[in-house]
């Protein structure tokens, strides 16, 4: 839900939207520091974003190559009018945490000799009007040119369906806003086509081949791609603008045709089974991992987009993730240590600093301990005033 304004919101009346895109990259290029050995109980205050009414429901998981999953934990309400309890294998949507998975498959396919990084998208994709001038690494690190979240998101944006015919329409009418390789700038149309290109390069579906390369490989026994399927397990979607109001159970979104961007339903702690896969070779040799996740595109500061990750060398490797009724990450810290948290909610006050919170998992969790700095939670007060329907808060956050 929030979304970053990146590069290009100058010389503009912003509405609502581009407010909400600001705070969200202020909190990505937040500092991030920190350890511990892991606690014969649960932590307290991993319960706190449910006892102080941030979240209905929340669920950790912290691992490493080296102890496996070490924690999974999970409180609150997967559904709060039924009263069903979150667990640990609650299925949860996790946003643009999926990009890191749409980012590892395109690798594989690199490391199997069936993709070049420096080719152009239109070697794949020849139905994308602009795929000649932008080169498949420019899709992975968002330097593309394609417009995103700073430029209103003219194609992707918002909960609602679109079909595949939609997008190419769009995406074929649709001006790049700066020579590819030149700017960077956060959008999902980069990986809806990285998806595109797997599905055309593999001849098979996005959710299929994820199946069978990532999520069977990596254990991940309670993750798939949300292609339109019921699940009677999946946590419901709530927001508020409070702690004090009432939690707004709101649709999901469905991202069934433009998977890649988002669209992964998973748990914690199938997500750590995919960094222990991602580290200890199995999804991929050391050479491109190293090459997926070393820095590509400044964004701020020392903050730079790998290639389906943010990273903050020696400090920080994640990817977080947010839509209308959900927020997640998933980060890697430098002792190897894999912490993620993921949220059945959103709320709109500064109540909460996911990435301090991390932090806090890593020093209860983790091997080695670093510095907690100050929590620096995001605020939308001043941008979304009060709602009392779904439709309210949509028009709010995604009307141009």
């Amino acid at each position: 839900m929030l979304r970053d304004c990146g590069q290009g919101c100058e010389g503009k009346r912003p509405n609502r939207r581009d407010m909400a895109n600001r705070s969200w990259i202020a909190l990505l290029v937040a500092a991030f520091v920190l350890p511990g050995v892991a606690p014969a109980t649960p932590a307290p205050f991993v319960r706190r974003p449910i006892e102080a009414k941030i979240y209905p429901g929340i669920s950790i998981a912290v691992g490493s190559v080296a102890k496996g999953l070490i924690t999974a934990q999970a409180y609150g309400d997967a559904n709060v009018a039924a009263g069903t309890p979150m667990t640990p294998d609650t299925p949860l949507h996790v946003a643009s945490v999926s990009k890191s998975i749409t980012a590892t498959a395109v690798m594989q396919l690199v490391q199997s000799g069936r993709v070049s990084l420096d080719k152009p998208v239109s070697t794949y994709v020849p139905n994308f009007k602009n795929g000649a001038k932008i080169t498949v690494r420019q899709l992975l690190d968002q330097s593309s040119g394609i417009p995103g979240h700073a430029h209103n998101d003219p194609i992707i944006h918002g909960d609602d369906p679109i079909s595949v015919a939609e997008v190419f329409r769009k995406l074929n009418a649709t001006p790049l806003f700066a020579a590819p390789g030149t700017k960077w700038e956060y959008a999902n149309e980069n990986y809806y086509l990285a998806a595109t290109i797997v599905q055309n390069v593999a001849h098979q579906s996005l959710a299929s081949y994820l199946q069978k390369h990532v999520f069977g490989p990596a254990h991940m026994t309670h993750s798939y791609s949300s292609d339109g399927r019921k699940d009677a397990s999946l946590a419901l979607g709530y927001v508020h603008r409070t702690p004090s109001d009432p939690f707004l159970q709101c649709p999901s979104p469905d991202w069934s045709n433009v998977l890649g961007g988002g669209g992964i339903v998973s748990t914690p702690s199938d997500l750590v089974r995919f960094d222990i896969a991602l580290y200890d070779g199995t999804l991929l040799d050391k050479r491109h991992l190293a090459e997926m996740t070393s820095p590509a595109m400044p964004i701020a500061g020392s903050v730079s987009y790998a290639l389906g990750w943010f990273v903050q060398p020696g400090i920080l490797l994640w990817h977080g993730g947010d839509f209308t009724t959900a927020t997640a990450i998933n980060a890697v810290f430098p002792d190897g240590t894999f912490v993620v948290e993921v949220t059945n909610g959103a709320e709109l006050g500064p109540d909460f600093d996911r990435f301090y919170f991390a932090r806090q998992l890593q020093n209860a969790y983790g091997a080695t301990p670093v510095a907690m700095g100050t929590p620096h939670p995001p605020s939308m007060l001043e941008k979304i005033g009060p709602f009392n329907s779904c439709e309210q808060i949509f028009q709010m956050l995604f009307a141009e």
